[in-house]
Order: structure tokens, then sequence, then C-alpha cells
């Protein structure tokens, strides 16, 4: 049977009317609502040939160090220069082949003058053609103490992170093993540089202090004593610890064992100092597994901490919490717990500012060509998350975890000052333990926080310890 033309027609109207709806509805969604993403993804070839033929803009310490830069070169290019090693994996790259990382991908638009809180300029660019002047950013590193967290760390594998509890602000970012990213944005090095760099089974490019997974080990036990503290737990009671701890027979060949072998009565603060898994054990299981789980998401572990470059959710278990002996296990810090060092030092600054979790910034101000600010970068507080007396008794018991005798996080110790602290042995499934603190200082009025991880560290905790307090004392200037 043959179909009348009028039908035809009517058929092809339609499809071509379809077809243009379509069309149209993907323009509008590209130009209306995905435009920023666009326009701030490291990889468009917008931002990236800017790179060739004009400046980008620098980013700074908080003291105006100059951490990256643009450098003209004989043939009139303009080639990136990174002034620190030890914050490569932080500052990242701005490669014309190979893209851009960390920072100098976060805050691509700013560094080529387009940044979101000047509209007009964006304007004027995208309309008028106009080239506007590179921004700058200036970030919370503190050159003195970048520098002593990297002493202090040594060459180890791990990392080093210190931030201001008051406002999050990062001071300190060190990843061992790191990169030299000069060499992945010079032409004649890079091809090589890449291949290397990305063969190395060390992953220099991954970025341990915001991105690494561990097992926090002891150090998780701020979260433990939190939960069990707001779940009616009393921080002066005494808990029997006879070690190996089994509740029951169904427990089978698991046993909790003590750290130092012990038998007698524990509070909270003695369980600090000594770093007791048994207490804790019994405070997890007395707390539960709903509520332990609940306290560690409003710690953050779980979901990534909203940062300018990318960071890791941990986890909390793999799957839930379904028996009472991974209750146990997770208590004190093993189990299926993964955390970065990043969410450990974001639970000691929520302790050190009375409950409140703070945001994470590595960027204070985006600068306009002038070096004017443009926009400050201040994002405030995600929640509070527990009580202010919660924090109070956690924070005095970390105290006494540096200060009385025979406490295990003695190597924190800064004379004149009190400092707040916990060390962690996380046991990994081959090789030495990690070795794990966090603290802050002072600890009645904390200006700095810090977090170290020392991957395979034969001592654990001891061996953190020192260097948690080297970088909280270069951090409050003692």
């Amino acid at each position: 049977m043959i179909r009348p033309i009028g039908a035809n027609i009517r058929a092809l109207t339609l499809l071509i009317a379809l077809a243009f709806l379509l069309t149209s509805l993907g323009v509008g969604y590209w130009t209306l609502v995905a435009s920023a993403d666009l326009s701030g993804d490291a990889f468009n070839p917008r931002l990236l040939a800017t790179l060739l033929d004009r400046p980008r803009g620098r980013i700074l310490a908080a003291d105006g160090t100059e951490l990256a830069q643009s450098i003209r070169l004989a043939d009139g290019a303009f080639r990136r220069r990174y002034a620190d090693r030890s914050l490569a994996q932080v500052i990242g790259y701005a490669s014309y082949k190979y893209g851009a990382a960390g920072l100098e991908a976060a805050y691509a638009e700013s560094l080529i003058g387009r940044d979101a809180a000047d509209p007009l300029g964006q304007w004027r660019a995208r309309y008028l053609r106009e080239q506007p002047d590179p921004g700058s950013v200036r970030l919370g590193i503190v050159p003195s103490v970048q520098r002593a967290a990297v002493a202090a760390l040594a060459g180890r594998t791990g990392a080093v992170i210190v931030l201001d509890p008051r406002t999050g602000a990062i001071l300190a970012s060190v990843s061992e093993p790191n990169y030299d990213p000069n060499i992945l944005v010079d032409p004649a090095q890079q091809d090589l540089a890449w291949r290397q760099v990305n063969g190395n089974r060390e992953r220099p490019l991954l970025d341990r202090a915001t991105q690494g997974l561990y097992t926090p080990g002891s150090v998780f036990k701020l979260v433990t004593a939190a939960a069990a503290l707001e779940s009616g737990w009393d921080a002066s009671a005494k808990v029997r610890v006879d070690d190996p701890y089994r509740a029951d027979p169904s427990w089978g060949a698991y046993a909790v064992r003590s750290p130092s072998q012990a038998h007698g009565d524990f509070d909270l603060s003695l369980a600090f100092q000594r770093s007791e898994n048994i207490y804790f054990a019994k405070a997890g299981l007395a707390t539960g597994a709903q509520r332990l789980t609940e306290y560690a998401g409003r710690f953050g572990i779980g979901s990534a901490p909203r940062c300018e470059i990318a960071a890791s959710k941990g986890q909390i278990a793999n799957g839930t919490l379904d028996r009472p002996t991974l209750v146990a296990d997770t208590s004190f810090g093993q189990g299926e717990l993964l955390v970065s060092p990043l969410q450990m030092a974001l639970v000691a600054a929520t302790i050190a500012r009375g409950g409140s979790l703070p945001t994470p910034h590595y960027a204070t101000a985006v600068l306009d060509a002038r070096g004017d600010p443009l926009r400050l970068v201040e994002p405030g507080a995600v929640a509070q998350v527990i009580r202010p007396d919660t924090a109070a008794a956690i924070s005095a018991a970390m105290v006494a975890a540096v200060e009385a005798p025979g406490a295990f996080a003695f190597g924190a110790r800064i004379q004149g000052v009190r400092v707040a602290g916990k060390t962690g042995t996380a046991e990994v499934p081959s090789g030495a333990p990690h070795g794990w603190f966090v603290g802050f200082a002072p600890a009645e009025a904390p200006t700095a926080v810090v977090a170290v991880i020392i991957e395979n560290s034969p001592k654990g905790g001891e061996d953190a310890a020192p260097v948690g307090g080297a970088a909280l004392r270069a951090a409050i200037g003692r």
C-alpha cells in the first residue's frame, strides 16, 4: 500500500522538528547548564592554550613566596616553573600536552583572569575576545611549617598535613615520595618523565595526605570515644582490662590484645595514655555498631572532604559492622577501616574547636592582576558533630596521652606548651605496621592541628609522634 504524499511530508516535518528540538536542548544544556564545568575543566584546550602565548597567574604561599609562576622562553612561549618540589601533589602541574592537576586545575579559570567572582571580565573575554590579565591564588601554606614537616618526615614514605582548626586553612602538606613537576612541563623531557612517573611503583603522583587510604589504628579511638561518651559512657568510670579479652566463647580464637599486656582498671584518660585496646573494644561494644558507624560518618569518614583537590572518602566497614568481633576490632582502629591523613586531621580539628567540623581548603584568596583580593576563600564549618563537653573530655585525655608519665605520645611534647595528641600503630597485611600521630597545640586554644602517617614504620606511633611535634612546633612558632 502506498502512503499519501501528504502523510510522508507530515512525517518528515515531524522528524525534522524533533531533531531540531533535540539539537536545541543539547546546545542549551552545554551552553547554560554545563558551561561552568566545561570552562573550568583542566583539560579544556582553551585554558591550556593560554600556557603557550601568555603567562598564567602566580600561586603564592601565605607570606607571598612564589610557588608557581610562568617564565618566558627564548621563543616567546611561556612555561610554568615550580619552586617547591615538596608541594608537587598539591600544586600539581599545568602542561599543554598532559593537562593540569592539583591546584593548577582547581583554579584554572582564576589563573587566566576569568574567575567566577569577576562576571564582567568573563563576559568581556567571551564576547569581546579580550585577554584579561591573569589573576593569582594565595594559599594558606606557610613555608617555614612546610620545611619543618619535610625535614621531620625525612624522606620516609608517608604524609604530614597541618591545618588551622579555626579556619580549616591547610598550613603544610607533605607526601613522600614526590616528583619534580618542572620536568612534566618541559617539552624536552615531559614524555620520558611522564612514563617514569606513571610507571613508578611508589606512586609519586598520589597525594598520600589527601588521597592515601590507611588503616588508622589507635588514632580512630578519638571517634570511638566521642560515640561512646555521647551514648552514655562515663569517662571517669573504671573499666576492667585483662589481656587477652574475649567477650564470650562465640568469639572463638579471636581476642583483643592489650599493647601493654595490662591487667587493671582504666578510665578514659589512662586508656588514652596507654592506648588500651581492650578498653576501647568494650566502649565500642557498649556503644553498638549503629552508633559507632553514625559517629564515624559525622566526622566525615565515608564521604570525601569538601576540598579544592581530590580527596578520598574512606570507609568504616566493607558493608556493615555485622558481628561483635568486627565491632570490637573497629573500635580500636583495625577491622575494615580506611581513612586518609586529611580525614584524621579533621577529626582532631573537630575536637580542637569544640565539636564543629571545619572545611579544609588550600587557597585563602584569589587576587586580581593588581594583587588585590578578588574573593576570599572562607568556606566555614561543615557542622557541629559532637557536643562541646564531649570535645573537652577527649581533649583532656589527649593532653594526658602526651604529658602523663609513661604516656605513649610523649614524643610530641613541646617545652612550655600543652600538646594534645594520640599515637597509632596500625597493623597491615604485609610488612611492619604503619605509624600514626594526630594532635593539636596549644591544647587550651589550638591554632594548629597535625596528622602524620609513616608507612611500615618499625616503631609505629613512636616514630610518628616526634614528626607531629616538630610540625606543631613550627606552626605555633616555637
